[in-house]
C-alpha cells in the first residue's frame, strides 16, 4: 500500500517530494537566519528555541513581502509546533488555513497543496480512529469527527483548489521559490509551478485508498486508448458517471499535463509525465492484454526519444517487464519455470548505460543489469554414499560456465571444530586444505542469465568423511568468486 512516511525534514519539503531540485537562496541574511534555526533543530535538539527563531524569520519575511521565505517559515512552524505544543494538529491546520485566507497567488495555490498534504499525513497517522460509519446531518466543522470519506473529500477539494489557477501556474517560474526546494539534479522535469502542484496532487490521486465508500457505478479504466501515445491520450474524451472517482480525476490531470507540454522544445517534462501516466494506467487499468499495451506504450516513448535522459526510465521499466524476480534467489531447486527474457533485458540495459548523460533511468538500468549478471552456485549431495561406487551431486548455477571442484578428506569432528570460527576465517581454512581429488567441469547453457541445474559424477571414494568444494574460479578465492561446499560420508 502507498504510505506517507512523514518526518520533520519531509514535512519541511512536503510539497516537493515528487522531484528533487537545486535550492538557491539569494538573500544571505535569510541564509544566516535559517542556519541558526537548523542548528537549533538538528544539532542542539532545541525545538522551542528553534520555534522562536522561525517566528522571527516569518515576521521578517511577511514585512519584506518575501512569500517563499514566509511559506518556508510557516511549514517549519507547523512541524515545530507539533513537537512542543499540545493539540498541535488542530493548531497547525488552523494556522495553514488562516495563511491561505490572507495570501495571494501563486502562494495561495502552494498553501492549498501543503494543507492537503498535511491532512493526508494526519489521516495516515490516525486511520484507526476514522473507521466511523458515514452519517448525514452531522456537522463537519471538526476534523476530529471525520470519517475516511470526509478526509478524502477534503483533501480532494484542496488539491482541486491548488490547480484552479492553471494558466497562472503554468507561467509561474520556480526561481522565486527555490528556497522551498530540496537539492537534486532533475529540476528540468518540473519546469513550472503547475508541474510541481500537479504532480503533488497526482501523488494523492494515484495512491491506493482503503476503507473508502465506492458507488455501484465506480469508475473503471478499461479503454485501451488510455495507454495510447501522449498526443492521442491528451485529446481523448474521458467520461464517467462517477465524477468523484479519484482515478478519474488523476486521468484528467494527466491529460492537462501532457497537453501543456506536447509542444515543448525540450521534451523531458513531457516524457516524465507520460511515463508516470502509463504506469498509473497499468497499475489501475482493467483492459484486456494490459501488460502488452503498457510495454508498447513505454517502447513508443523510448523509441521516440532514444537520446533523452528522461526516456531512460521507460527503457528501465521495459527491461523490468522482461525479468521474473524469482531469479534473484540464489537457488530454489527449480529452473524450469523461469520464462524471463533476460537476454533482452540485459541488452536494453547495456544500451542505456552507454548513454553519456547520467539519469535516474540509467542508474536503475545499471543496478538491474548487475542483478541479471549476478552469479549463483548451490550444491546438493547425498549425506551418505556407498564406498567404491560413483555417486552424483546436483549443481544449481547461474552466469558462469566452468566449475572447479575439490574433494577433501577430513577427520571425525572436523566439521564442528572449524565451524566455531568466524565464517570468513572458516571458509578460508577450508580452501587451504589439500584435496584428495580436484578437477574442472564444464557447465551447459550458462550464457542466457537464467538459473540452470545439472548432475555431476563424483568418482568412487573409500570409507571416510569428506568435503566437496565447488567454486567459479580455479583458485577457490572467497573474495573474487562463488564458493559452495557439502559435508558427506562414504560409509
Amino acid at each position: 500500500m502507498h504510505r506517507i512516511k512523514p518526518s520533520f525534514t519531509a514535512i519541511i519539503i512536503l510539497l516537493f517530494l515528487a522531484v528533487p531540485v537545486f535550492a538557491q537562496q539569494k538573500s544571505s541574511n535569510y541564509n544566516a537566519l535559517w542556519k541558526i534555526a537548523d542548528t537549533l533543530i538538528f544539532s542542539k535538539g532545541l525545538p522551542k528555541s528553534a520555534l522562536a527563531q522561525v517566528n522571527t524569520i516569518y515576521a521578517l519575511a511577511k514585512k519584506e513581502k518575501q512569500e517563499a521565505q514566509a511559506i518556508k517559515a510557516l511549514v517549519y512552524r507547523v512541524s515545530l509546533q507539533e513537537m512542543v505544543e499540545e493539540d498541535a494538529d488542530t493548531k497547525s491546520l488552523r494556522l495553514l488555513e488562516n495563511e491561505i485566507n490572507t495570501s495571494s497567488e501563486p502562494s495561495k495555490s502552494i498553501l492549498y497543496s501543503i494543507l492537503a498534504f498535511k491532512y493526508r499525513v494526519y489521516l495516515e497517522q490516525s486511520r484507526w480512529k476514522n473507521n466511523r460509519t458515514n452519517t448525514k446531518n452531522i456537522p463537519k466543522n471538526d476534523f476530529l469527527t471525520w470519517t475516511n470519506d470526509d478526509f478524502y473529500t477534503k483533501i480532494d477539494g484542496l488539491y482541486k483548489l491548488s490547480l484552479q489557477n492553471k494558466a497562472l501556474l503554468q507561467h509561474t517560474s520556480l526561481d522565486a521559490y527555490n528556497v522551498l526546494l530540496s537539492r537534486g539534479n532533475t529540476r528540468y522535469l518540473r519546469p513550472t509551478m503547475y508541474d510541481l502542484l500537479a504532480h503533488a496532487a497526482l501523488d494523492f490521486y494515484s495512491a491506493e485508498k482503503t476503507n473508502v465508500t465506492k458507488p455501484a457505478n465506480a469508475f473503471e479504466m478499461k479503454d485501451e486508448n488510455l495507454l495510447a501515445p501522449a498526443a492521442t491520450f491528451a485529446r481523448l474524451r474521458i467520461t464517467s458517471s462517477d465524477t468523484a472517482s479519484l482515478l478519474y480525476k488523476a486521468l484528467l490531470i494527466y491529460q492537462d499535463l501532457l497537453a501543456f507540454h506536447l509542444n515543448d522544445p525540450q521534451p523531458e517534462a513531457l516524457i516524465d509525465a507520460d511515463i508516470a501516466r502509463t504506469g498509473f494506467v497499468n497499475a489501475w487499468g482493467g483492459m484486456p492484454q494490459k501488460d502488452q499495451l503498457y510495454e508498447k506504450a513505454l517502447t513508443a516513448i523510448f523509441d521516440q526519444y532514444p537520446n533523452s535522459p528522461a526516456a531512460t526510465e521507460a527503457a528501465y521499466k521495459i527491461a523490468s517487464l522482461h525479468v521474473s524476480y524469482n531469479i534473484w534467489d540464489d537457488y530454489n531447486g527449480n529452473d524450469k519455470a523461469d520464462t524471463s527474457d533476460l537476454t533482452f533485458a540485459a541488452a536494453l540495459c547495456k544500451k542505456v548505460i552507454k548513454q553519456p548523460e547520467e539519469s535516474p533511468g540509467k542508474a536503475d538500468c545499471y543496478n538491474l543489469l548487475k542483478m541479471i549478471e549476478k552469479k549463483s552456485l548451490h550444491l546438493t549431495t547425498e549425506r551418505v554414499n556407498i564406498p567404491g561406487q560413483p555417486f552424483r551431486t546436483l549443481v544449481g548455477y547461474r552466469n558462469f560456465s566452468n566449475l572447479y571442484l575439490r574433494v577433501i578428506a577430513i577427520h571425525a569432528g572436523f566439521e564442528y571444530k572449524l565451524r566455531d570460527d568466524h565464517p570468513a576465517a572458516y571458509r578460508k581454512k577450508l580452501t587451504q586444505l589439500a584435496p584428495v581429488r580436484s578437477w574442472k567441469q564444464s557447465l551447459p547453457g550458462a550464457n542466457d542469465y537464467h538459473r540452470h541445474s545439472t548432475e555431476i559424477k563424483i568418482d568412487p571414494l573409500p570409507t571416510g568423511e569428506y568435503i566437496l568444494m565447488a567454486a567459479s574460479n580455479p583458485g577457490f578465492a572467497t573474495d573474487s568468486g562463488l564458493l559452495s561446499m557439502q559435508y558427506f560420508y562414504v560409509s
